[in-house]
């Protein structure tokens, strides 16, 4: 059993980094990509929110506001059309990097100090986290690039237009205040700020939830065993 054991140890070796190489590579793939479509799509939005910043400065027209709607539309369409594609992966990288921070968090805090488990532990969490970070400041920026025109259109609302461009405007004010414009993880949420502060309140509870049930040393375990059989 030994002999056997040895002998599969350098294919098994090769297959698992083969294996793992292939992982990372689809993984950082993905991750470009929505790195990439993300910036690209938050661009387009500021452009809009350009566009609409310069029209009001003069004498908004319909056809303006109509164009600058219909622009906007368009990118929420398409924001849309990704998000059907690229939920899942952000759903799962949500969740794996989650689970990971927490279990490597469950290590450093309860099992005995070693400068290898300590490294590994460290590394895996910050890996993580940055994933978490990257991630979620993409889903945020697009977030608040896609609101970006609200505050422009409320300060419309109270000027003196025609009552064809004021409908206009207050459409497209409603619109953007009643729907979560950005991306979304399995559909369950869209990534906004208020992602950050869940995410940083969830792990603080954990973290102080493992020291609180922390389980004793074995030394001390040991020396109460002592005592109670003395």
């Amino acid at each position: 059993m030994p002999e056997t054991s040895s002998e599969l140890y350098w294919p098994l070796l090769i297959l698992n980094a083969i294996y793992g190489g292939y992982i990372s590579l689809l993984y950082h793939s993905i991750l470009l990509l929505f790195l990439s479509i993300s910036l690209l799509l938050t661009y387009e939005y500021d452009v809009c929110t350009l566009r609409l910043l310069r029209a009001s400065e003069g004498s908004l027209k319909e056809e303006d506001i109509e164009d600058i709607r219909g622009y906007h539309a368009t990118l929420t369409g398409l924001v849309e059309y990704v998000c059907s594609f690229i939920s899942i992966y952000v759903g799962v990288a949500f969740l794996s990097s989650f689970l990971s921070v927490c279990f490597c968090l469950y290590i450093l805090i309860n099992n005995v100090p070693s400068l290898l488990n300590t490294g590994i532990a460290t590394f895996c969490v910050y890996y993580s986290i940055l994933c978490l970070i990257t991630v979620t400041y993409l889903g945020v920026r697009l977030h608040e690039a896609a609101h970006g025109p609200l505050n422009i259109l409320y300060d419309l609302a109270g000027r003196n237009m025609p009552d064809r461009v004021i409908a206009l405007v207050t459409l497209f004010a409603n619109k953007l205040s009643q729907r979560q414009i950005g991306i979304s993880a399995l559909g369950l949420m869209t990534i906004t700020k208020d992602t950050i502060l869940t995410i940083i309140g969830t792990l603080l509870t954990y973290v102080f939830i493992v020291i609180q049930f922390k389980p004793e040393s074995t030394g001390g375990l040991r020396q109460d065993t002592n005592t109670t059989a003395g």
